[in-house]
């Protein structure tokens, strides 16, 4: 009986010991999950076209976001915010960054991880909101990447289309 239980760890342990361990990558990766659109109101009471873009965050060593004291070097310049975007048009059978946005970034911020494995998993969702006036567009699409606080960029990623249906106002 003894020899049978010993025989049952021996394999256990050796099917353990074949399981490969993944580490993610130090730089980000960043999945598009979904989104949600519609039309809303900003404080002023003006009507905006607004999205809640939906997507996974992946970072080996979880140093993601910044903090308000990142303010100096390395930190400055492009890196001064951590999550980039574009809004894209159609422009014939293609889409063209739409070139009257003029804020392009948010900061996502400091995620400070716990225990000795620093692999950050994360679902994150940004609202943004466009006015009516300057979006004519009922149709577009996002790209959006981020930087990690080593200043290593993510891949690109992109929306489905992104369909505003004034009907439903």
């Amino acid at each position: 009986m003894i020899y049978k239980i010993f025989i049952i760890f021996i394999i256990i342990f050796g099917f353990i010991g074949c399981i490969k361990i993944e580490k993610p990558s130090e730089i980000p990766e960043i999945t598009y999950l979904n989104h949600t659109s519609g039309f809303c109101e900003d404080q002023l009471g003006n009507q905006n076209k607004c999205v809640t873009l939906h997507f996974q965050l992946k970072d080996g060593d979880g140093n993601i976001g910044l903090s308000e004291t990142d303010t100096i070097p390395p930190f400055t310049d492009i890196y001064s915010h951590n999550f980039y975007y574009n809004v894209l048009i159609p422009s014939g059978d293609s889409y063209i960054p739409w070139n009257a946005l003029t804020i392009n970034y948010f900061n996502i911020p400091y995620i400070e991880t716990e225990g000795q494995n620093k692999v950050l998993i994360a679902d994150v969702k940004i609202d943004m909101s466009f006015p009516v006036n300057t979006l004519a567009n009922d149709t577009i699409a996002i790209s959006f990447y981020i930087y990690d606080r080593a200043l290593n960029q993510s891949n690109v990623e992109y929306t489905d289309l992104i369909i505003f249906d004034p009907e439903n106002e």
